[in-house]
């Protein structure tokens, strides 16, 4: 199957990327996807140079084609990037998996509403709060005009893996159980890209920022939810000022090369670097930045470690060390000399080792060790907050159903706990232990 190429609307120097109507956007895409009830979205969205949020019926929160090869849906506004193709792609008509970055249009999409239509000739980012002695609106060629600074990253969801918490925590106590509702992740909330944009402390320093103490972000979506104040709020994250006046965080527009897709925020994004990528603002608005705390609003609230374990709540920022390796469930293996590929980040730091283990079904519920825990090739240099890929040999293999594992290590000394040791929380954040992949290996005289 060829490639999809985004959903990019105009390619000159001052395009407007448009969202598809409906019914073009129905023709486009491989799937079309409804949501009911609370998700509707309407209203109007608060900043300059957006139009009116779609209507009510435009329940599809994707603009981009999220063909199957490339894709697992999870849920409106939630599509996976599959980790068949990033390790085997030969299947889908290439000759070689994904490199250190993902392409555009194959990295994980996660929107909570319809992306905004903005023309960005007349967006604006408004840069205010009691914090700011110059309060002023950027055009995008003000931004431009900023030193550019391009940074290579792994960006992954808070709740990246969520399908592999048990939906119960494992004391079973205090009638608290994980809501299926929400998105059931594996590994595939994550990507890696090359981002271009200025960095957030130049913006800030423009507007005249004395001595900020928190920094919220507010995008221009409008996501409708029963248990927001007025059923409607825009997504936002507040972050705490030390964070925000680092180098390596940066207000983003381009990915890759190239404008940022509509899904990913276009004309502009935040990038916070380590922290889950649900930190990651898209289709930025307003910043303001105070002197005093900012009480966090809408999403944000929810994105909380709470549970048996959490006594009181906790806010996870830098994102775990995880790992997995790339396969497509739906491909069998052949007997043989295998070679298996992954990949492995953590936003604490580099990664240093990866280790991979397999073990073999023998019977009913009995697993028994094929291959104990061995040192994988690493593939490519490590570097701060940028995954890794790497491969391990597996010589010899006969027909059956196995499990691989797959264990990280960061620079920082973080190591991937095993299941059992994951901390169990409600909104199933964070999860990253090294969870077992199912292969099968079969005869080729056995397939049908």
């Amino acid at each position: 199957m060829a490639a999809h190429r985004p959903d990019r609307i105009g390619a000159g120097s001052d395009n407007t990327q448009e969202i598809p109507s409906e019914a073009e956007c129905s023709r486009r895409r491989f799937f079309v996807y409804s949501a009911a009830g609370a998700f509707l979205v309407g209203g109007t969205s608060a900043g300059a140079g957006t139009a009116e949020s779609p209507a009510a019926d435009a329940t599809d929160f994707v603009v981009q084609p999220t063909p199957s090869w490339y894709f697992i849906h999870r849920e409106n506004g939630s599509e996976e990037m599959k980790w068949g193709p990033a390790g085997r792609a030969a299947l889908g008509g290439e000759a070689h998996g994904y490199g250190d970055t993902i392409p555009n249009d194959r990295l994980y999409i996660h929107n909570r509403a319809r992306p905004p239509s903005i023309d960005r000739r007349t967006w604006r980012l408004k840069v205010t709060g009691d914090a700011i002695t110059r309060p002023r609106s950027f055009t995008y060629k003000d931004l431009l005009a900023l030193p550019a600074v391009t940074l290579r990253r792994t960006i992954d969801c808070g709740a990246n893996c969520a399908a592999f918490f048990p939906k119960l925590p494992p004391s079973g106590a205090d009638d608290r159980w994980l809501p299926v509702g929400y998105t059931q992740w594996h590994f595939g909330a994550v990507g890696a890209a090359e981002w271009t944009g200025v960095r957030a402390k130049d913006v800030l320093a423009a507007a005249g920022a004395d001595r900020p103490m928190d920094v919220k972000f507010t995008g221009l979506d409008v996501i409708s939810n029963a248990s927001y104040p007025s059923g409607k709020a825009h997504y936002s994250e507040v972050i705490p000022a030390e964070k925000v006046l680092m180098d390596d965080t940066l207000l983003v527009y381009r990915m890759n090369g190239a404008d940022l897709p509509v899904d990913h925020g276009y004309p502009l994004r935040l990038l916070v670097s380590g922290w889950g990528a649900n930190t990651f603002v898209k289709w930025l608005g307003e910043i303001e930045a105070s002197r005093h705390r900012i009480p966090a609003t809408g999403p944000q609230t929810r994105q909380m470690l709470t549970g048996p374990a959490y006594p009181t709540p906790v806010r996870p920022t830098v994102g775990r060390v995880r790992s997995s390796i790339e396969h497509n469930p739906e491909v069998t293996l052949m007997p043989g000399d295998l070679t298996l590929h992954g990949r492995a980040w953590s936003g604490a730091g580099a990664i240093d080792r990866v280790d991979v283990a397999v073990d073999k079904l023998t019977a009913a519920g009995r697993w028994v060790s094929q291959m104990p825990w061995r040192t994988a090739k690493l593939l490519s240099t490590p570097e701060p907050l940028m995954w890794v890929r790497f491969e391990v040999p597996w010589p010899g293999v006969k027909p059956g159903q196995y499990r691989v594992m797959s264990r990280a290590r960061d620079k920082a000394g973080n190591i991937q706990p095993p299941p059992e040791k994951v901390v169990w929380n409600q909104h199933g954040l964070g999860y990253n232990g090294h969870f077992p992949l199912d292969l099968i290996v079969v005869p080729a005289s056995d397939m049908p």
